[in-house]
């Protein structure tokens, strides 16, 4: 034990409550210790935990470092100050340092660290919220990662130097890993007025994953960032509402022509949110496995932030990785909250917004709308008999780039007799093209009609109600967007009203084809699950 350094402790004359420098730490039971330059107080031994639990008072349970004193723990530390304005310093000098195994910062009330350096063995914890940095007038406190590992656990880190090199490391990093729809393990950077990059030093499992926040507008703000991957590596839970109600919570993430998220989209969520207006150029980080698109994932890579309501139209570049670490970076970016990172041959939202076939006379009339699109040089209407097997009809020349609602249209004056598939092949200007889902016209069969089909995903189940001509035999097929059947399943409804419950609990969350028919009737229609 660097016993000798006590030798330099100057403590007050008030009480020091309890103090045992091998193995059962210190116990600042109400004392007001202070201390000068140089010195060092050092608690050691496995159980050398630093425990504050004064009463409230404006000189009880205060630490006051004159000018650079550093307190070396063991064991814990833990605030259980009954002041909720006891921040445990009185001043933004002085370091504390984390120098044993796997230790944890505790309490009831928050400490304001001025330099905290983590070293020693083992990962570091959060049990309370934590400030760094400093908390009192000029702010120029470090947070040292080093090689260390710091767990937010679902608490608020604040660093409250603004300054771009508030938070160091070297081969450690910090845990943001908590996968709830509104992930509490933040980041929050006080930055001030401060522009320059801002290194968030994110990792998982062994692996870095740093977010940079380059802010080049001077306006006060502090920015707040969490991440996370999910456990089943297929995006949900979706973002919830992250950025004080401002942007609502994510309630679409289905890509028309890829059918389900995972094939475009990589799997690790970003949750950013300015206190006031800002500008930044970001960088994201992620880790080739969380590459799950199947959808040219070794391809370009963009950003897409969601807007409340919508995507918006997709940023910035990167080239998709599945092994080690991927980048993509953003310039001039000044909206915040959920962003994620999409193949750019599949972005979001529905780029396709609708698609419809419709009876017209002997005619079939094909009608679609775009919400966006990217590098889109045309596109091929083509016909099936079957819904399985497709032939080509005509191409029309697409918009190539947008991000605004555009109508096209085409009369198929050739139908099949009785039911014809129809679907829209995308082709880019580079020859790579994606296939939407189908719409299918069934002029002239008639017999039954469905009312609706109730998608409940709660219940992992959808309602089907229809009405029916007369008794018979029917069957119910659900298909996935590209031609798969999920479901089929025999029907024998009686005359009139009809409803039967589907089980879905098999299938991801997309947009899905029912199929309702007799030897000689179909109908069809798509649903959302």
């Amino acid at each position: 034990m660097k016993i000798e350094r006590f030798l330099a402790l100057a403590i007050s004359l008030l009480t020091l409550g309890s103090f045992n420098g091998i193995g059962q730490g210190l116990i600042n039971n109400g004392a007001y210790i202070m201390l000068n330059s140089g010195p060092y107080i050092y608690i050691n031994g496995s159980t050398g935990n630093y425990l504050n639990q004064d009463a409230a008072g404006p000189s009880y349970g205060r630490i006051t470092v004159i000018s650079s004193g550093t307190i070396d723990v063991n064991g814990n530390w833990t605030n259980n100050s009954a002041d909720p304005t006891s921040k445990v310093f009185t001043s933004s000098v002085g370091t504390v340092e984390l120098v044993g195994a796997a230790q944890s910062i505790n309490g009831t009330a928050t400490t304001y660290f001025n330099n905290l350096n983590l070293l020693g063995s083992g990962t570091k914890t959060l049990n309370v919220n934590t400030l760094v940095g400093g908390g009192f007038s000029s702010p120029t406190g470090v947070l040292s990662v080093g090689g260390r590992v710091l767990d937010l656990n679902s608490k608020t880190l604040t660093m409250n130097n603004s300054a771009s090199g508030g938070i160091t490391y070297g081969a450690g990093y910090i845990l943001s890993e908590t996968n709830t729809a509104v992930n509490p393990s933040i980041i929050q950077w006080n930055m001030s007025t401060n522009t320059g990059s801002h290194i968030y030093p994110f990792g998982v499992s062994g692996t870095q994953i740093p977010f940079t926040f380059n802010k080049t507008t001077a306006g006060a703000s502090n920015v707040l960032v969490s991440t996370r991957a999910t456990a089943s590596s297929d995006n949900t839970p979706w973002a919830g509402v992250s950025d004080a109600g401002t942007v609502a919570a994510v309630n679409n993430m289905l890509s028309y022509w890829g059918g389900s998220p995972i094939a475009s989209v990589i799997d690790r969520w970003w949750d950013i949110y300015a206190t006031a207006a800002t500008t930044a150029d970001v960088t994201f980080t992620y880790r080739g496995s969380e590459n799950t698109m199947t959808m040219n994932p070794t391809g370009p890579i963009k950003a897409q932030h969601w807007n409340g309501t919508s995507w918006d139209f997709p940023v910035g570049n990167g080239t998709g990785v599945i092994a080690g670490t991927g980048t993509a970076t953003m310039s001039g970016i000044s909206t915040f909250s959920p962003w994620i990172l999409v193949s750019a041959n599949g972005a979001l939202p529905i780029e396709l917004y609708s698609f419809t076939a419709e009876c017209d006379g002997n005619s079939v009339s094909l009608k679609w709308t775009t919400a966006s699109e990217i590098n889109n040089a045309y596109f091929t209407i083509q016909r099936s008999v079957d819904g399985k097997v497709f032939d080509d009809i005509t191409n029309i020349t697409g918009a190539g780039n947008s991000n605004t609602f555009i109508n096209y249209s085409y009369t198929d004056k050739s139908p099949f007799s009785g039911v014809s598939y129809y679907r829209l092949k995308q082709t880019d200007y580079n020859n790579d093209f994606t296939l939407s889902s189908l719409a299918v016209s069934s002029c002239g069969v008639e017999g039954f009609d469905i009312v609706n089909v109730y998608p409940d995903a709660n219940n992992h189940s959808a309602t089907l109600s229809y009405t029916t001509e007369a008794d018979g035999n029917y069957q119910v097929s659900v298909y996935d967007v590209i031609g798969n059947i999920i479901l089929a399943k025999d029907l024998h409804p009686e005359k009139g009203f009809n409803k039967i419950n589907l089980d879905l609990s098999n299938i991801s969350h997309s947009m899905y084809l029912l199929v309702l028919s007799t030897n000689s009737k179909t109908i069809t229609r798509k649903f959302i699950y």
